[in-house]
C-alpha cells in the first residue's frame, strides 16, 4: 500500500466532508479528477440486473455517462472484476481483461472509444453486498495510459482505507428510520426495527420479552428475525424482501400465532417511507432502518381498548365493536356466537353492517385494516 503521505491533503479534506455530507461526493471526484487528470467516476451496480444503479462523476461527458446508465453498463467487460474484489481492494482493468480482448467489445467499440480513446484504469471497490456494489474507477486515455495508470493504481490503494471509513461513517449517520427510541420504546407494542440488509436493528422492551419467552421466534445468528412455525416464517421472509425496495404485498399479513406467555398475537409489518429520500450513493451502501415488524395481541402487549375505539370511531355499535375485537384478537365469526351466546344469523349480521361502517371487503379485510391502523407508524406519534 502506497504511504498517507502520497496523499493530497486537499483530496484527504474533500474525502471526509463526505462522511457527513452527501452532497461533497462531486467535489471530492473533482478534486481527483484534478489530481490525476483522469475522468473519475464513483458508480452503483446491481449484482441481480446488471443496471447501473446511479454514478458520480468528474471528467466525463454527461451525454456518455447517461449512454452508461441506460444500457452499457449492463455491458461492462470490467464488472466481474469488481464483483471479485473485496471492499477496498484495487483492481486493474488489464487484468481483468487484456486490451486486445477489450477493443473486440460492444462495450469499448460503441461507447468507450468515443470517450477520448480510454482504454484502461485502476477500479477501488467501495461498498458491495450480495445484490449491489459502488466502486470507484479513474479512466486512463491510450496516449498516456503506460505512464499514468501505475500511479493511479497508487493513488487509489492508498485512499482506499479512507474511502471505506468515510463510507462507514456515512452510512452510520443515514441508517435511522426517521423515529424516536424513546417513543418505540414507550410503546405497548413489541417492535422490531429491520435494516434493508433484513438485519435486526434493534428491539424495544416488550420486543425483548416476546422474544425471551417465546420458544419459535428468534433472531438468528444472520441478526435476522427468524421463526420455526412456517406460515410466521413465510411472512416475515416477504416482509423482508418487501422492506428491501421491492413491491409491498397489500394484501399480506398481519400473520396469527399463540404463544404459551402471551396468548393468541398477531405479527404484522410495516416499511418507513423515510428510506426513499436517500439518493446514489448513499441509497446503496447505507443500511438503513426500513420498517418494523410489530407484534399486538390483547393478553398483556397491547390494549385492548386501542382496538375497539378504533372500531367505534367507524361507527360501530358497542356489540359491533365487541364482535370486531374478537375478530383482530384471532376469534372466527362462529366462536365469538358461540362464546358470546349470540346466534349466527345475528353475528353475520353484524359482521356485514361492519363491513359497510369501515369500507371492507370482507372479514380478512376488515381485521387488516383495523390492526394497520392500529400500528404506531401511522399515528405520526413515534416520530422524532
Amino acid at each position: 500500500m502506497a504511504a498517507q503521505s502520497s496523499i493530497p491533503s486537499d483530496l484527504l479534506s474533500h474525502l471526509y466532508a463526505t462522511a457527513t455530507d452527501k452532497s461533497a461526493w462531486p467535489a471530492f471526484c473533482a478534486a481527483l479528477n484534478r489530481h490525476t487528470d483522469a475522468p473519475v467516476k464513483i458508480f452503483g451496480h446491481s449484482v441481480d440486473t446488471a443496471e447501473s444503479l446511479g454514478f458520480i462523476s468528474a471528467g466525463w461527458c454527461e451525454n456518455a455517462l447517461g449512454e452508461y446508465h441506460a444500457y452499457y453498463g449492463a455491458l461492462n467487460p470490467w464488472m466481474h472484476m469488481n464483483l471479485a474484489l473485496k471492499p477496498g481492494m484495487v483492481g486493474v482493468s488489464d487484468d481483468a481483461l487484456p486490451r486486445e480482448e477489450l477493443f473486440k467489445t460492444e462495450f469499448y467499440n460503441d461507447w468507450l472509444r468515443h470517450q477520448e480513446g480510454i482504454v484502461a484504469g485502476p477500479a477501488m471497490l467501495c461498498y458491495r453486498t450480495s445484490r449491489k456494489l459502488v466502486a470507484m474507477v479513474a479512466a486512463c486515455r491510450a496516449r498516456a495510459v503506460d505512464e499514468k495508470l501505475p500511479h493511479m493504481v497508487s493513488l487509489l490503494e492508498a485512499l482506499s482505507p479512507h474511502v471505506t471509513q468515510a463510507i462507514r461513517i456515512s452510512g452510520v449517520l443515514s441508517a435511522g428510520g426517521g423515529y424516536s427510541p424513546d417513543a418505540l420504546e414507550a410503546s405497548r407494542h413489541a417492535i422490531i426495527t429491520v435494516r434493508e440488509s433484513g438485519r435486526v436493528a434493534g428491539l424495544n422492551a416488550a420486543a425483548s420479552r416476546v422474544l425471551r419467552e417465546t420458544p419459535f421466534l428468534k433472531v438468528g445468528i444472520d441478526e435476522t428475525l427468524r421463526s420455526s412455525v412456517e406460515d410466521v416464517q413465510g411472512f416475515i421472509a416477504r416482509a423482508s424482501r418487501a422492506m428491501a425496495g421491492e413491491a409491498f404485498d397489500a394484501d399480506m399479513g398481519p400473520v396469527p400465532f399463540h404463544t404459551s406467555s402471551f396468548g393468541r398475537c398477531l405479527l404484522h409489518a410495516h416499511i418507513f417511507p423515510e428510506r426513499a429520500e436517500l439518493e446514489f450513493p448513499d441509497a446503496v451502501w447505507c443500511d438503513r432502518v426500513a420498517g418494523c415488524f410489530v407484534i399486538t395481541g390483547p393478553f398483556g402487549l397491547d390494549q385492548a381498548d386501542t382496538v375497539s375505539i378504533l372500531i367505534v370511531g367507524f361507527g360501530a355499535t358497542p356489540a359491533e365493536a365487541r364482535l370486531g375485537l374478537a375478530l383482530c384478537g384471532g376469534r372466527t365469526l362462529y366462536e365469538y356466537a358461540d362464546a358470546a351466546a349470540l346466534s349466527r344469523h345475528t353475528v353475520r349480521n353484524q359482521m356485514r353492517v361492519l363491513l359497510e361502517k369501515t369500507g371492507a371487503r370482507n372479514q380478512a379485510d376488515f381485521v387488516r385494516r383495523v390492526l394497520r391502523l392500529a400500528s404506531p407508524f401511522l399515528s405520526g406519534t413515534t416520530r422524532s
